[in-house]
C-alpha cells in the first residue's frame, strides 16, 4: 500500500540485511531453502532492470547477483535505490525484526532512515504466522522432525514469535533519530484506510492529496503484486500475492483485547508441547512452566506497551 503511493517504491521481501554479504544470502537460500537467491531480490533486479519479471528477466536478474556477489546488503540496496530514484525505496522484509543484530545493521547503514513500526494484536498476528509456516511447509515439502528447532518454536507457538519481534523493535527504537519512528495499528489502517495513510503521508513529508492516498488504496498495482515466475515464486506474502486487492473492514465492531492472555495463541500446553520432541522429567516440566509464566506475562506486558 505504501508503496503505491506517487513518490515512493516499495520492494518485495528483499531478505539482504540477514547476511553481510549478497554471496552469502546466496548461499543460505541454497542450503536451507533450495533456491537459487531470495526470491524478493531476483524479483526486484529484474524489475529495476527490465520491467518485468518473466523467467528470462529474472533469470538474468540471478546472474547479475551472482557476478555481484561480492557486494554488501548496503551496496545493493542502495543500487536498487539509485534505480528508482526520485522516488524513494522502502525495505519492508518481516524477518529483519527477528534479529536484533539485522535492525542494528539497517540503522548503522541508514542512520537516517524512517522507520515505520506496524503492529497487530497477538491473536491474529499468530493465526497469520502458524498459516505462513504450515504453506511454507507445504511448498518446500518439509517432513515433520523430533528436534526442538526455531522453526518448530515458530509453527507450535507463534506468539512467541510475536513477542521477539516487538521485543526487538522497542529495544532498537532509543538507536533511532528522534522523529524517524512512527507506530501504526494494523487494525487501525484497516477501519480507517484514509485518516491513517494522510497521517503517516504528513510524517514522510509527501503528498497527502486524494489522488495519492487513492493510489495507496490500490495495492494490486504494485509490480510486485503477483506469484512470481518459477525461478523467483515467492518474495512477497502468499496470501497477498493471491489476493492482493485491499478489503477495508465494514462496520467495524468495538475490539477489546483483555482477554487475550485466556485465548488460545497465548497459553501454551507446554507439557504436551514440549513431550513432542523428548521425554520430560519433572525437573524439566518444572523448568518449563517457569519460562511458560514468564513469556506469558512478557507477551501481555507488550500487548499493554503497544495499546492493546
Amino acid at each position: 500500500m505504501i508503496g503505491q503511493h506517487p513518490q515512493l517504491h516499495t520492494f518485495p521481501e528483499l531478505q539482504i540485511f540477514n547476511d553481510d554479504t549478497l554471496g552469502e544470502m546466496i548461499t543460505r537460500n541454497q542450503e536451507r531453502f533450495r533456491r537459487l537467491a531470495s526470491a524478493g531480490a531476483i524479483r526486484a533486479i529484474a524489475q529495476v532492470h527490465e520491467q518485468e519479471q518473466t523467467d528470462e528477466s529474472c533469470t538474468r536478474a540471478w546472474l547479475w547477483i551472482q557476478k555481484n556477489r561480492h557486494w554488501t546488503s548496503e551496496q545493493f540496496f542502495n543500487y536498487l535505490r539509485e534505480r528508482v530514484d526520485p522516488l524513494i525505496g522502502i525495505e519492508k522484509t518481516p524477518v529483519n525484526t527477528w534479529k536484533l543484530s539485522r535492525l542494528k545493521r539497517i540503522i548503522r547503514c541508514y542512520p537516517n532512515a524512517k522507520f515505520v513500526h506496524l503492529t497487530r494484536s497477538v491473536n491474529d498476528n499468530a493465526k497469520s504466522l502458524k498459516e505462513f509456516i504450515k504453506e511454507q511447509d507445504k511448498l518446500l515439502k518439509r517432513k515433520p522432525s523430533s528436534e526442538l528447532t526455531g522453526r518448530a518454536m515458530s509453527r507450535e507457538y507463534p506468539a512467541s514469535v510475536w513477542h521477539i519481534c516487538h521485543r526487538n523493535i522497542m529495544t532498537i527504537k532509543p538507536l533511532i533519530k528522534q522523529g524517524n519512528y512512527l507506530r501504526i495499528k494494523g487494525e487501525d489502517l484497516l477501519n480507517q484506510p484514509d485518516k491513517i495513510l494522510t497521517q503517516l503521508c504528513k510524517w514522510l513529508d509527501i503528498e497527502y492529496n486524494n489522488a495519492a492516498i487513492q493510489a495507496m488504496l490500490r495495492p494490486y498495482e504494485s509490480p510486485y503484486a503477483f506469484v512470481g515466475p518459477r525461478i523467483a515464486v515467492g518474495g512477497n506474502d502468499g496470501k497477498f500475492m493471491r489476493s492482493p486487492e485491499f478489503k477495508p473492514k465494514t462496520n467495524p465492531k468495538e475490539e477489546t483485547y483483555r482477554d487475550l492472555p485466556e485465548q488460545k495463541y497465548i497459553n501454551l500446553d507446554y507439557e504436551q508441547f514440549f513431550s513432542q520432541y523428548k521425554k520430560l522429567t519433572t525437573s524439566d516440566l518444572q523448568a518449563i512452566q517457569k519460562w511458560s509464566s514468564q513469556i506469558t506475562s512478557e507477551i501481555t506486558t507488550m500487548q499493554k506497551r503497544l495499546g492493546y
